[in-house]
């Protein structure tokens, strides 16, 4: 939570890698909260005072042992709750990493699973934030894009 003007308001900012293989299909990660299971690109929480590629290379390392290489900003991504109480900002970047086979963390509660999605695959799945339109229409991801997503409740 994060106090704007005596208000409190639920605010998150989070990193997200868009990491492709080989046969140009995305990782995708799994995640179930309360009971509700969902896709998402791999990544997670900003924390203060961290650098968003900082924060990046953490949550790669810690969820799933990937070593951060390389990334380049490729998405500006906005999801704001129609009810005003949840507003995610989601930065996501184009990554290469040392080694593309994740391996999830024991430690790792909410992740169940993962994989590489065709844009076929990824158009027919639940993911949060939406940016299934996006992800579908470029076949080749431009840099510097900001995408709003609709909100999926729980």
């Amino acid at each position: 939570m994060i106090e704007f003007f005596g208000t409190k308001k639920n605010l998150r900012v989070r990193v997200a890698a868009l990491i492709p293989n080989q046969k140009n299909e995305i990782l995708l990660i799994q995640q179930k909260k309360k009971n509700s299971s969902y896709w998402l690109l791999p990544g997670g929480g900003v924390e203060f005072g961290e650098s968003l590629t900082e924060a990046l290379g953490r949550e790669l390392k810690e969820e799933l042992n990937l070593e951060l290489t390389n990334c380049d900003f490729l998405i500006l991504n906005e999801s704001i709750d129609p009810e005003k109480k949840r507003h995610i900002i989601q930065v996501v970047f184009s990554v290469e990493v040392k080694n593309l086979v994740p391996v999830i963390s024991e430690s790792e509660k909410s992740i169940t699973g993962f994989g590489y999605f065709s844009r076929v695959e990824i158009k027919k799945m639940d993911l949060r934030p939406d940016m299934k339109n996006f992800l579908i229409k470029n076949a080749i991801i431009k840099k510097g894009n900001f995408v709003k997503s609709r909100w999926i409740a729980d």
